[in-house]
């Protein structure tokens, strides 16, 4: 797996997505995301790391149409910023804010990665 010039690489992303499951898993529990949203009730806690797993599989989408793994993740964090505000001008339920900020949480821990 490829180095960028920062120190951040691909591999770094896959032990970030790898974790970010594990805590979804866990908050989940035995449910489903799919019984989760179908039953029309916010688990908070589920929210948040959907949201981070959501983003860091976007930047392993991304990684190979960039130049780097940094601009991966910036381009990502960049997009999510956006989406938040767009949402919370439109009044966004506190489950949108919960996984849009675990998205933009899951960027800000990679890029303060040292490099």
């Amino acid at each position: 797996m490829g180095v960028c010039a920062t120190g951040l690489t691909t591999q770094l992303v896959e032990e970030h997505i790898r974790e970010a499951e594990s805590r979804l898993d866990s908050a989940a529990g035995s449910s489903s995301l799919c019984s989760i949203s179908r039953s029309g009730e916010s688990i908070a806690g589920v929210k948040y790391p959907e949201g981070a797993w959501a983003a860091l599989r976007e930047v392993r989408r991304l990684i190979p149409q960039v130049s780097s793994t940094r601009a991966a993740i910036e381009q990502v964090r960049l997009r999510w910023l956006a989406d938040r505000e767009q949402r919370e001008n439109n009044g966004a339920s506190a489950s949108w804010q919960a996984y849009l900020m675990g998205g933009i949480d899951a960027m800000d821990r990679l890029l303060e990665h040292p490099g």
